[in-house]
């Protein structure tokens, strides 16, 4: 196989893994409040790609640069400055996924995120290859949990969906893939 296609995951604690390891069942697992990695959903997603689609061989890494409570603000910086360990870097990056819908819906300024932050945001993922127009290719994931108030999802949700028509990106909405 050629190198991996390598996928950076950038969003705040749902995609870092808060609370994946909780299990109302009572099982001992890592525990509630404890961002695992490994059962977070970008750790899941490259396992679906090199074990149940390829055989166990290594054809996607998906690096998680997730943080709690991180905004598409900080996202934007983190991927200005290329703040992320040396093996992240190392590698060329091919999809940028954005997942920070749950934090950005709690920003007072909307107009502000969706007209400074996102569009930022994608320049700054667009610009981590400057030897390719094409690559990386930035996927919008609305990755809203079950518990949020509508009100502000719906917001986000419609401004989503317009910055990825002006800008060409791939949208995913979490729950309607999962219904």
């Amino acid at each position: 196989y050629p190198p991996p296609l390598h996928i950076l995951v950038s969003g705040g604690s749902v995609t870092w893994g808060m609370g994946c390891g909780a299990n109302p069942v009572g099982i001992p697992g890592p525990g509630k409040y404890k961002g695992y990695t490994a059962c977070a959903w970008p750790a899941r997603l490259e396992n679906l790609f090199n074990e149940g689609l390829f055989g166990n061989n290594s054809v996607v890494k998906v690096s998680n640069i997730a943080s709690g409570g991180a905004s598409s603000e900080v996202g934007k910086v983190v991927l200005e400055y290329k703040l992320f360990p040396a093996q992240v870097k190392k590698d060329p990056v091919h999809v940028v996924i954005w997942a920070h819908a749950p934090n950005d819906a709690h920003e007072s300024d909307k107009d502000r995120v969706f007209y400074e932050y996102l569009p930022g945001f994608v320049n700054a993922a667009r610009s981590l290859d400057n030897c390719n127009e094409n690559f990386p290719m930035v996927v919008i994931l609305e990755d809203f949990y079950g518990f949020q108030s509508y009100g502000p999802v719906n917001e986000v949700s419609g401004y989503l969906s317009e910055l990825s028509s002006w800008y060409r990106l791939l949208s995913v909405n979490q729950a309607n893939v999962i219904k």
